[in-house]
């Protein structure tokens, strides 16, 4: 058994059956179509992988983040330093509570927006807080979550 990913062939050998099946799932993990073939004179199965949706989300589904977003903001632009953590961390109980079903839609959306989230969480609720950091974190978040959600 033979397999070719873009222009390289490799054979199966001792090296390729202990990591085959790793190999094959990183292959499919990072776009890549994986063609097996089962003799030298059929024709490859070419099994595409689809690309995931750059909206993954509904609007009603970023709805509440978003708004927890906007409420946090406001309480940092009232200096309202108490009730900005306390929306902070709504936000993030409510983001990781959906983390199982928003994250398998699209990985790497999910995970930039994780990311200006904890950006966020950091500069606002951390020892060293940078309110102009966590304010464009904030704002960045609101503007990831609606360029991600379609109805």
């Amino acid at each position: 058994m033979q397999f070719t990913c873009g222009l390289k062939m490799v054979r199966k050998s001792w090296f390729m059956r202990k990591i085959k099946l790793p190999l094959l799932l990183l292959l499919v993990l990072f776009g890549a179509g994986v063609t097996t073939l089962q003799a030298a004179d059929a024709k490859p199965e070419v099994k595409p992988v689809a690309a995931p949706s750059s909206t993954p989300y509904k609007v009603s589904e970023t709805a509440p983040f978003i708004t927890l977003a906007n409420a946090a903001l406001a309480a940092l632009n009232a200096g309202k330093q108490t009730e900005m953590v306390a929306k902070l961390t709504d936000l993030e109980s409510a983001w990781d509570d959906k983390e199982k079903e928003l994250r398998p839609r699209n990985e790497a959306v999910w995970v930039s927006i994780d990311k200006t989230l904890d950006k966020g969480i950091a500069a606002l609720r951390g020892s060293k807080v940078n309110l102009t950091k966590g304010k464009a974190a904030l704002e960045a978040l609101v503007k990831e979550l609606a360029a991600a959600s379609k109805d």
